[in-house]
């Protein structure tokens, strides 16, 4: 990262602490993602700041925070308020500045998590149809085996770090077997996939940097990759992927490559946290534990409940697309405004007794996937992983407790989730 940049970075992270000082005290209430008590407790925050002002500028971010469970949705399905920053010219001329020419191509060629109807749209029907639900359904013997061979590495051991044990290496080998990479390459893709996860909505230099350079080694993988599927198809999403076609319209190259670094980000991100997450909340909830060995039909519902409670995306962004009255507010075309999911989950109006974890809430309401048009498309995968990984952590061990009464949450405020997470088990018949 050059020099000018680093001096940046340094200057704004000064300036957002100072202004969000100033703005709790003036509005009794601030958001500010660079703050070691919001990475320990994101919901007092949001939660304080849905009850002050559910629909709040903030000066230190330059942008909205919309925190009420109602309107976020409203927003989320609204034409109104977009995904593509490509559509505002100033805010593109500030974030281009000194972008070098890889950068800026990137930039140029987001993928449909940032775009906007007809081009979201399009994109999304042809990827959809890579997510067919037999085919999803046809990946839970080999989620087995992965979860399988991830807790066998661990043998008679009686403890080891669920994230970097399970969590973090099963989405990574799902999704390379997924897309049809050979196993040889699986461990090379896994620390790709960790070095660009770990870069993403942070401030650590270091970090940005590692995640940049694995972002063009993946980008040069698949572009081999692709190049290989078309010479030899076969049953792999890649494969998928270059096939879907919907009245002789076709995923161009950029695209291919754009839709398989989304699916590996999005996948590895949601998944790791949603399994480091819940894991925590059942080992801190003993009854909650017991609850779900007793009735594992109970599954599905604690997985929305994990989902509502922890949800492992914080926030996601909108920008208006035209000047606008919403709710008493009055938007400029180009604001910016984060969604809050942390503060929707909770929201009182939308859950009742919030705060309380309960796996047996009946129909939690949740935003954790997104909603509207940006719906994860990967949802239905991500909750089959992490269903598959509690049942066999159930099955494999009778007995599991925290060896870190209280392990340390992330320092990105927009991903919450742990970076190790000490268990100890005994393991059935023990």
């Amino acid at each position: 990262m050059k020099l000018r940049e680093r001096i940046g970075l340094t200057l704004g992270k000064a300036y957002i602490n100072s202004m969000s000082r100033v703005e709790e005290l003036v509005h009794g209430a601030a958001i500010n993602p660079l703050s070691p008590k919001l990475w320990a407790n994101p919901y007092h925050y949001h939660s304080k700041m849905r009850d002050t002002s559910p629909i709040h500028f903030s000066k230190a971010l330059q942008a909205y925070w919309v925190t009420q469970f109602d309107l976020v949705q409203e927003i989320l399905k609204d034409k109104r308020f977009g995904a593509d920053v490509r559509r505002y010219p100033k805010r593109v001329a500030r974030i281009t500045k000194g972008m070098d020419e890889r950068r800026l191509n990137s930039f140029n060629n987001p993928s449909m998590l940032d775009l906007d109807p007809p081009d979201h749209s399009r994109l999304r029907r042809l990827v959809s149809q890579g997510f067919m639900h037999k085919f999803i359904q046809s990946l839970e013997p080999n989620i087995q085996k992965i979860v399988d061979e991830c807790l066998a590495k661990h043998g008679n051991a009686k403890s080891f770090d669920l994230v970097s044990a399970l969590a973090a290496p099963l989405p990574a080998i799902v999704i390379a077997e997924m897309l049809g990479l050979p196993d040889t390459d699986h461990e090379k893709f896994q620390e790709w996939s960790e070095a660009l996860v770990n870069g993403t909505s942070t401030n650590d230099h270091d970090k940005i940097e590692a995640s940049m350079r694995a972002s063009q080694a993946l980008i040069d993988y698949f572009k081999q990759m692709i190049k290989h599927k078309r010479d030899e198809l076969d049953e792999g999403m890649i494969s998928r992927l270059i096939l879907a076609e919907e009245e002789g319209d076709k995923l161009t190259e950029t695209e291919l490559y754009n839709t398989c670094l989304l699916l590996l980000v999005a996948g590895h991100e949601t998944t790791t946290r949603l399994i480091g997450n819940g894991t925590y909340l059942l080992l801190k909830s003993p009854e909650q534990l017991e609850l779900l060995r007793k009735d594992r039909s109970l599954l599905p519902q604690a997985i929305e409940e994990m989902l509502r409670y922890e949800p492992p995306v914080q926030a996601t962004r909108r920008f208006v697309t035209e000047d606008l009255h919403f709710h008493g507010t009055d938007f400029k075309k180009g604001d910016l405004i984060f969604v809050s999911i942390a503060a929707s989950n909770r929201d009182p109006l939308a859950n009742t007794d919030p705060d309380r974890f309960d796996i047996s809430r009946d129909n939690p309401r949740q935003i954790s996937f997104g909603y509207g048009i940006h719906l994860c498309i990967g949802a239905s995968l991500a909750r089959m992983e992490a269903k598959v990984a509690f049942e066999m952590l159930l099955d494999r061990f009778s007995d599991i407790e925290l060896v870190d009464q209280e392990p340390a949450w992330g320092t990105n405020a927009f991903f919450r989730g742990l970076d190790h997470l000490n268990i100890g088990v005994v393991r059935a018949g023990e």
